[in-house]
């Protein structure tokens, strides 16, 4: 999505423009930003069911190389909304297998980047379904941590019970 595109987007809806906080002008991050301003207000389903986490993480998929450092680099301005629905699309979907350690070590960074309002903790607990068997054993560490499991074991044992 063009950045004109996304301008003309903005306009269809009020809401939308109101909501906007991205400051990208990459056409990859547009299209997903996009989707997510589309679709943040939409019925809770369209998210718990994976509808929406498994469209954006296609975009990501079929989008350019470096389309997660660039969200990255915008997502701090982001709502704290839009930030979660991002964060539960990096670990639930349909594309369990896809990129773990760079989705994991991008959730990795969000604790240190989001703002405190950001539930990171709940989100994992609760929407977790990417194969964690396929991770680092260094990036399983840092997320134990950061998720105050006892070990890195216990979070892999817990997550074969999931």
């Amino acid at each position: 999505m063009t950045k004109e595109d996304f301008e003309q987007f903005l306009n269809i809806k009020e809401i939308y423009s109101q909501n906007s906080r991205t400051k990208s002008a990459g056409e990859d991050v547009l299209q997903i930003y996009a989707y997510i301003l589309e679709y943040e207000n939409k019925d809770s389903d369209w998210w718990n069911e994976d509808h929406g986490t498994t469209d954006i993480m296609y975009m990501i998929k079929n989008g350019k190389k470096d389309i997660l450092e660039k969200i990255k680099q915008d997502i701090p301005n982001w709502t704290s909304s839009q930030a979660e629905l991002f964060a539960q699309t990096l670990i639930s979907n349909h594309l369990r297998d896809f990129k773990v350690n760079e989705r994991l070590e991008f959730y990795l960074e969000l604790f240190e980047t989001l703002k405190p309002d950001c539930d990171l903790h709940n989100i994992f607990y609760d929407r977790l379904y990417i194969n964690l068997e396929l991770a680092e054993r260094e990036i399983i560490e840092k997320l134990a941590k950061n998720l105050n499991y006892g070990s890195a074991e216990e979070l892999l044992r817990i997550h074969k019970r999931i």
